[in-house]
């Protein structure tokens, strides 16, 4: 490589990678290694399980890179890669998938932080009881910031397809919510 790896471009580490560059694969952990362990791990709440499926994701992009069309941004592909294996490992599984919810910051007032505590449980509990996929593109859309057009070429399914489970995961996110005492911020 004649230039530095983190003076490239995401496009053109992957055609270094394709090359057979292990700094370019280096590189792109460096960027996308902590985001993606993070997506994982907020869709299957196992972190030894998303270390590993990290692993399987940076092996799969080392296998694949030649194969990169170019089609969506390298980050997209990317998240892709790691939704689908961790909709493969889930599917292995067949276990309940409990979505990870930043607690809120604490403060000096115990009656306050135990209460906020108790409802990013029940916020936590909530998000248990929707399925994997609407827990997927709320994932994508919040925490990582990805466009509908992007969420749904990570999942695979159309725009339209995100919308309405994006619209779906907040009505039965707040319907569950009304239930329990909380009023949420929508």
């Amino acid at each position: 490589m004649e230039r530095s790896p983190a003076s490239l471009t995401d496009r053109q580490l992957l055609q270094c990678l394709a090359r057979g560059d292990e700094e370019a694969l280096g590189e792109l952990y460096h960027r996308y290694g902590t985001p993606i362990f993070n997506y994982l791990l907020r869709l299957i709440h196992e972190p030894k399980i998303a270390e590993d499926l990290l692993q399987e994701v940076f092996v799969a992009v080392w296998e694949g890179a030649h194969r990169f069309r170019g089609q969506a941004k390298v980050s997209t592909w990317l998240y892709r890669i790691a939704h689908h294996r961790a909709v493969d490992w889930l599917r292995r599984q067949r276990s309940v998938v409990v979505e990870e919810i930043e607690r809120l910051p604490g403060d000096d007032d115990p009656e306050e932080a135990a209460l906020g505590a108790w409802q990013a449980d029940q916020v936590r509990d909530a998000l248990a009881q929707l399925s994997p996929d609407h827990r997927a593109v709320l994932e994508l859309v919040f925490y990582h910031d990805l466009s509908y057009r992007e969420v749904a070429q990570v999942v695979g399914c159309p725009v339209g397809t995100v919308k309405s489970r994006i619209s779906h995961a907040k009505g039965y996110l707040i319907g569950v919510l009304k239930r329990m005492g909380i009023e949420p911020d929508v």
